[in-house]
């Protein structure tokens, strides 16, 4: 498995691993923290974590709505990318009978 992370991207260095590899990266973190500290000094980073979550859970939800509508206006762009033209196409013909309804 190879994750890339993108440092200069801030908060979004990390937006486009994909959620199964983000788990294991996780889980390869949390068991290199057990690692190295004792039980008490790893619940303590646990308690740190959660009171982290619990602070910035505004700015967490705030932050999951900016990315969601940025994944959802690249979708968008990517399909209308990807559809047909006929500026391009080699052989112009008479296109087909429409029925008025456009994007």
């Amino acid at each position: 498995m190879s994750i890339h992370i993108e440092p200069e991207e801030g908060a979004e260095a990390a937006a486009q691993i994909p959620d199964e590899e983000f788990q294991v990266l996780v889980r390869i973190v949390v068991w290199e923290l057990a690692m190295r500290t004792n039980p008490e000094q790893f619940e303590e980073h646990v308690k740190q974590l959660s009171a982290f979550r619990d602070r910035f859970e505004p700015d967490l939800d705030t932050a999951r709505k900016e990315r969601d509508a940025r994944r959802f206006v690249a979708a968008v762009l990517a399909d209308i990318e990807s559809l047909p033209t006929t500026e391009n196409s080699q052989e112009r013909s008479a296109s087909e009978p429409t029925t008025g309804l456009y994007l």
